[in-house]
């Protein structure tokens, strides 16, 4: 996933026009609301995941890269990237292995709303396995998906590009008002 900070043109008139007078002022101001932006951003699309999905805010949060806005350059860019998540990192019972004699259906819930039975698999040292083929032999690890999917949901981008336009005019005020204040 990958989201831009965009301004309206009428909040960043308005900043300029009150700035004019001040070096750098309104880079200064648009830097600091698109880099504030940026964290609500963050916030709120680790919020829709775990309100859709069964993993917890931290693994979410971990994948985010903010690529934050300078005087020089006033771009802003929030980046997610990762690999699929293994099935053990969501919602899955038993919680203890069910090997040997402890055979139990595995069911798993990678979306909030209940738990389904995966079929053959198994629990081993905490991982969710399956074996490939009757044989005993070989077995693989059980994977879903991965968080830059989970955030490409239509909803979930939807509301973080809301989240950061928001804050970037309401930011870009109050940034507005405070280098006004220093001078």
């Amino acid at each position: 996933m990958r989201v831009s900070v965009e301004t309206e043109q009428s909040a960043f008139d308005r900043a300029s026009k009150m700035l004019e007078g001040i070096p750098g002022g309104v880079e200064q101001a648009m830097m600091r609301a698109q880099n504030r932006a940026l964290q609500e951003g963050r916030t709120a699309g680790t919020r829709e995941v775990t309100k859709a999905y069964t993993v917890k805010a931290k693994d979410v949060r971990s994948t985010f890269a903010m690529h934050r806005a300078s005087k020089s350059d006033l771009n802003a860019e929030l980046v997610s990237r990762g690999k699929r998540l293994p099935l053990s990192v969501f919602a899955h019972t038993p919680r203890q292995d069910t090997t040997g004699a402890n055979h139990k259906q595995v069911r798993v819930g990678v979306l909030q709303g209940g738990l389904k039975p995966l079929g053959q698999a198994f629990i081993h040292k905490g991982m969710v396995m399956q074996r490939l083929y009757a044989h005993r032999l070989p077995v693989q690890q059980k994977f879903g998906p991965s968080i830059p999917s989970m955030l490409d949901n239509e909803q979930v981008v939807d509301k973080v590009v809301d989240t950061m336009q928001k804050a970037v005019d309401k930011r870009l005020e109050h940034e507005t008002n405070q280098i006004l204040n220093k001078y």
